[in-house]
């Protein structure tokens, strides 16, 4: 559990939820002057990686921060940040190719020699960081080592163990956590009206799916873009009950199932996956009460079947479940894995 930190200036104020305690450290290091030079901002997609980066910006260039708000958002320097106009910010990203090579890194080895157009530092905001090649990273390192005074590096990644060591030992990571669903919902709530028009089992639905993400909660607002993750939930939550509990005779049943899974592989792992998330629930479940939940928007729903569920059944099905997931996404023939997951005799007569 975080600490409270109610007493505390948070960086980005009420334009972001979540992440408190991070961003109450954050505003310490900034209005204290003993922010690092450069950091690992690790999160999922849709975490508010690039959001975080951009307050780091402009916290340190805002020119006259409010008492609780850091920074303010409303100076010249904030709305530069903001608005993607300012010259003394450099995105670093892929650009459409499959990595970061070292020839974009020569790029910023040059470009840190001239000195902030405007703001008081220089910042490189560094997309896609774990997509940066090794030689990539390597020649990174000797500007990381030893920046001018001025620069600040934000290096954005999904999974910060795919940067080299070397670069980690030198920019502190900062972990952006899933946003708690009672938050996700009160925000959403309050600054989407399509989110406010749904019905209160689709507001809990689509904050279940984001996972914690804003970026994909606003994502799923689109109808068109919730729809078919819906459907696939829906799948996974059928075929996690038939495993469990339809009868060994029932043939039927589980070939239909079967058929239903469909053939495009990414899609069948998808729903594995899914599969798997709500199996995870039902475990939590089986331990604590007030488990948080990742797939199941119904807890009462979800309580039910972990009840009916020997905990032993649970494992075993989930331990099948990863294994056929393991097997389909190495190419393994899609309908013989499923076959021997969904025709199995794992199954719990309650």
């Amino acid at each position: 559990m975080q600490p409270n930190v109610s007493d505390k200036i948070l960086l980005g104020g009420d334009r972001m939820i979540g992440n408190e305690t991070l961003r109450a450290q954050l505003a310490d290091e900034i209005l204290g002057g003993t922010l690092s030079h450069a950091y690992l901002i690790e999160g999922g997609r849709g975490m508010g990686k690039h959001l975080l980066a951009r307050q780091v910006c402009a916290a340190l260039s805002c020119e006259h921060p409010h008492e609780r708000m850091l920074p303010c958002g409303s100076c010249a320097c904030c709305e530069k940040i903001f608005g993607n106009k300012s010259p003394d910010i450099r995105l670093i990203g892929k650009n459409g190719k499959a990595s970061i090579g070292i020839d974009d890194v020569r790029f910023l080895r040059a470009d840190v020699l001239v000195p902030p157009n405007d703001l008081a530092h220089k910042f490189y905001i560094i997309e896609d960081a774990q997509d940066l090649t090794v030689q990539a990273q390597n020649a990174l390192l000797l500007t990381v080592e030893e920046p001018p005074p001025y620069v600040v590096f934000l290096l954005l990644c999904e999974n910060s163990a795919n940067i080299l060591e070397t670069i980690r030992s030198r920019a502190p990571i900062l972990r952006l956590c899933p946003v708690a669903a009672a938050p996700m919902a009160q925000y959403l709530t309050t600054t989407q009206r399509a989110f406010a028009a749904l019905s209160p089992e689709e507001r809990d639905e689509l904050v279940c799916m984001s996972a914690g993400s804003v970026g994909r909660a606003l994502e799923l607002l689109d109808g068109r873009a919730r729809k078919p993750l819906i459907e696939k939930r829906r799948f996974a939550a059928q075929a996690v009950e038939v495993c469990l509990f339809a009868q060994r005779r029932d043939t039927a049943r589980r070939m239909e199932l079967l058929s239903a899974f469909g053939s495009v592989r990414e899609e069948v792992a998808t729903k594995l996956a899914m599969m798997q998330q709500a199996l995870r629930d039902l475990i939590l479940l089986k331990k604590y009460d007030d488990a948080p939940l990742i797939f199941y928007a119904d807890r009462a729903e979800a309580q039910t079947i972990s009840q009916r569920t020997p905990i032993a059944s649970l494992n075993r099905l989930l331990s099948t479940t990863e294994y056929t997931r393991s097997r389909v996404l190495r190419n393994a023939n899609i309908r013989l894995a499923l076959s021997e997951l969904l025709l199995c005799d794992d199954r719990t007569h309650v």
